[in-house]
């Protein structure tokens, strides 16, 4: 299961969002900032995330949807498990 380009783009982007976000909240570190700005801004940080598995998840279904048979039941095995590990 190969990422398309467009996907990758993406990925990538959600990850230079949640990348920041993170480098917010070390700045906030830094300035001894109130814990509920901490926690706001972690949470933030994790949605960013989320938001990159997920595209990560439907661009793995679409290339399963397109496979062969074969290929289709080992992929998608392979992605429930993926699924089961994400807490």
């Amino acid at each position: 299961m190969q990422l398309s380009a467009a996907d990758k783009l993406t990925v990538s982007a959600r990850l230079s969002e949640a990348k920041q976000s993170l480098d917010e909240v070390i700045g906030l570190l830094d300035t001894e900032a109130d814990a509920s700005a901490l926690i706001s801004k972690l949470n933030e940080s994790s949605r960013r995330l989320d938001r990159a598995s997920f595209v990560l998840m439907v661009s793995s279904l679409q290339g399963t949807a397109e496979a062969s048979e074969p290929e289709r039941a080992a992929n998608i095995k392979h992605l429930e498990q993926l699924f089961l590990d994400i807490e």
